[in-house]
């Protein structure tokens, strides 16, 4: 869907100008102009578009305009048509193109047909008549609809989750987790690295640690390929209002609570501004959601495609607990581990939670011997 228009009506604009902003159900990219001339007029100015749907004309000053090419797209972009005016692949839909030819505009009159249907095969994408007789015997009229961009969006996400969880066998493992070591570990870490430091950051930290030492939770699927990540790249659940996106904080094996932190502030930051590019929503090998601070306590979590484990916590409680036979105040958390069983079992997934319970115990310790933030950046 176009999110906002780069250039304005009127201006001039040259092959690989940016043009307006395209959002997928993953991230904005920046679509150039694909051909040379003035922008004559914008047809789409905001909203949902199909792959190969012309949003705006170009062509040179003066050249008329008439309501056959000016009118909203409607009707099914005929596979297999090719363009000179085509964007490249990495923007999956909508294009520019040069006005019709003035042939094409009269033929087009003649038979009723809205120029916005057809892809030109002309120089620069150019539509001319043959282009609109071909439409004609086609007879392509089906009328598109328009969704909002949180239907869009959700509509994608509905999909998407479905599939993962209709091929993908989960089991979960879960376990109460003794918090008390997050606890302590906060101060240590807002103090030494950054006073923005969360309980989602020291958890992102503490995987960053465990993860590398179970490969079979950072494999992805490639077809029916299972691949291990060479790298860890974790992927963090983020609450938008279109829903949620993960983005993925990459190669976190290398960073240090305090660039754990102001990566995941970024993260967060244009997720909800929806100015997430491309390689920030890619190559995830494991993912956490974290419900905690909605007060949630425990959740199952559906596994985040093509990858095969995905971590869930919910809040830190202070509850009662039975210490050496006597009951005191203890902090509490659950964790649930999905898992894919086709990956490994819950022999795997248990130990791995055991070794998650030992490095929160540990944390205080490890954050108070590690370099100073400082040290690391020179």
């Amino acid at each position: 869907m176009i999110a906002r228009w780069l250039k304005a009506e009127g201006q001039l604009v040259a092959q690989g100008d940016p043009l307006f902003e395209l959002e997928t159900d993953k991230a904005v990219a920046e679509v150039e102009s694909p051909v040379n001339g003035t922008l004559l007029r914008i047809i789409i100015p905001e909203g949902s578009v199909r792959v190969e749907q012309i949003v705006a004309w170009v062509g040179e000053p003066g050249e008329p305009m008439d309501e056959t090419s000016t009118a909203p797209v409607s009707g099914k972009i005929e596979e297999g048509t090719e363009s000179t005016s085509k964007l490249p692949a990495s923007h999956p839909s909508a294009r520019v193109a040069r006005l019709p030819t003035p042939a094409a505009r009269r033929r087009a009159r003649e038979l009723g047909i809205v120029l916005t249907k057809i892809t030109g095969t002309g120089p620069e994408g150019r539509i001319t008549e043959g282009d609109v007789e071909k439409l004609h015997q086609m007879q392509i009229g089906e009328a598109s609809t328009r969704t909002s961009p949180k239907q869009f969006r959700r509509g994608v996400l509905i999909r998407k989750l479905t599939a993962s969880w209709q091929s993908i066998p989960h089991i979960h493992i879960a376990r109460h987790m003794d918090a008390g070591g997050l606890i302590s570990a906060r101060p240590v870490a807002k103090s030494r690295f950054s006073p923005d430091v969360s309980v989602t950051d020291l958890i992102l930290f503490v995987l960053s640690r465990v993860l590398p030492k179970f490969p079979p939770l950072m494999t992805v699927w490639k077809g029916e390929e299972l691949i291990i990540q060479t790298s860890l790249n974790l992927a963090l659940v983020v609450d938008t209002a279109a829903g949620v996106v993960a983005p993925v904080i990459h190669n976190i094996c290398d960073l240090d609570i305090g660039q754990i932190c102001s990566s995941r502030q970024e993260l967060v930051d244009a997720a909800r501004l929806h100015r997430l590019r491309v390689e920030q929503m890619e190559d995830g090998s494991f993912t956490l959601t974290n419900l905690g601070m909605h007060d949630v306590d425990y959740f199952a979590p559906i596994i985040n495609s093509p990858q095969s484990a995905i971590l869930a916590v919910g809040r830190i409680s202070e509850e009662p607990v039975v210490v050496g036979g006597k009951v005191v105040a203890g902090w509490r958390m659950w964790a649930n581990l999905a898992l894919d069983h086709r990956v490994a079992d819950g022999m795997l997934a248990a130990r791995f939670l055991s070794e998650l319970q030992a490095s929160f115990d540990g944390l205080s310790q490890v954050l108070s011997q590690s370099s100073h933030p400082e040290k690391i950046q020179s």
